[in-house]
């Protein structure tokens, strides 16, 4: 039986295993994570590259060591060109991505992960029986640190079993000439344009429904301590909860840097931004034809869905079971109600997403990561 078993190797995960290492609450020999993909922040490092990330849009201070200023110091230790950009240095890609190689592999990454799918979790005499799609294993402690960027949106119109028809989470864009659509106003959109139109290989057109918001952070930053935290732990009401992280979330805006760059496009004549909502969709031979309210429609050999996930409570496929059988809190959203440690249960901790109704709006960003990280690495 191991002391800590992870379920989810991404953001999330991998920040509770190092603060829980760092701390040594646990070592090799004691802690398992459990991730489908082969290696740690595979889902992260697949989105990032495939929408032509350059920076981040958290600041230098926001990674998975426990020492805030670690990151700073190893991008003047390897001499990086203009490592961070910024008022708030927001960190290159490649650099935040090479230091955490090397901080996984100073713990022995390898030692204790364990490529798997969850199908299930049982509550045992002496913890926690996880059954996955390989084998069980048993531990005393588990943390659920999942997410929901396996379920992709797509919208009422699009038919997902057209080729044509692509999503950023599930079916990466093939074809590389054409006309292309990209249907979304948030970053991962944004991310998506800005590198189609630096190619300037191809008529690239930027569909969204609103206007651009401008946010430095996709929640204001007193989410992060005690000038809104304090009020939001008052609530004790988790439907009001509810509502006030959704009101609290910039969801679907873009930061300012980025925002100039497509409107430099735009005026280079290398993007074409459109702002209305897409009606329906007519699938010909040759292209997809986009109805809109208010424009004329338009014509794509490609579209490129960058819509988000589907709301919904991650795990839910077999964490309702585990909810049910073990009697564990939930709130009308289905979101699990946790304490002050992150505790659904006995043994039973979460991260990310899942600990939104604890954490608050910040918690499936990497500082949300590191709150829960550092509450589940004092028990």
């Amino acid at each position: 039986m191991y002391k800590w078993v992870i379920i989810g190797g991404g953001i999330q995960g991998c920040t509770v295993a190092s603060y829980l290492i760092h701390s040594k609450k646990a070592d090799t020999s004691s802690l398992k994570v459990i991730d489908p993909h082969e290696g740690p922040l595979h889902r992260w490092k697949t989105l990032t590259r495939r929408v032509g990330m350059k920076y981040l849009r958290s600041t230098s201070v926001h990674h998975m060591d426990p020492d805030p200023h670690c990151l700073r110091k190893f991008g003047r230790k390897e001499g990086y060109a203009q490592p961070f950009i910024g008022r708030y240095d927001r960190p290159r890609l490649d650099l935040f991505n090479d230091y955490h190689e090397e901080l996984f592999h100073q713990y022995k990454w390898n030692d204790f992960w364990i490529q798997a799918t969850v199908k299930g979790l049982e509550r045992t005499a002496g913890g926690w029986e996880i059954e996955t799609d390989r084998h069980s294993i048993a531990a005393e402690r588990v943390v659920v640190a999942i997410g929901v960027n396996d379920r992709p949106h797509f919208p009422e119109w699009a038919d997902p079993s057209d080729e044509r028809m692509c999503h950023l989470f599930s079916s990466p864009e093939t074809r590389k000439s054409g006309s292309l659509v990209i249907v979304g106003g948030g970053i991962s959109a944004a991310h998506l344009a800005n590198t189609y139109a630096m190619e300037g290989e191809r008529d690239v057109t930027l569909l969204k429904r609103h206007p651009f918001r401008i946010n430095d952070f996709d929640s204001d930053p007193g989410w992060l301590g005690p000038k809104y935290m304090n009020g939001f732990h008052k609530v004790t009401c988790y439907e009001k909860r509810r509502e006030i992280i959704k009101a609290a979330r910039h969801r679907g805006s873009i930061t300012n840097g980025l925002s100039v760059k497509l409107k430099r496009h735009e005026r280079q004549g290398r993007l074409k931004i459109i702002t209305d909502q897409v009606e329906a969709a007519n699938y010909d031979k040759d292209h997809i034809h986009l109805h809109l309210k208010n424009h004329k429609g338009i014509e794509a050999q490609t579209v490129l869905l960058a819509t988000g996930a589907e709301h919904c409570v991650p795990g839910w496929e077999w964490l309702d079971r585990v909810s049910v059988s073990c009697a564990l809190p939930t709130a009308p959203c289905g979101f699990p109600v946790v304490n002050a440690r992150l505790e659904w249960g006995p043994g039973l901790y979460v991260a990310g997403a899942l600990a939104e109704l604890e954490i608050g709006p910040s918690a499936r960003n990497i500082a949300g990561a590191r709150r829960a990280a550092e509450r589940i690495a004092a028990i």
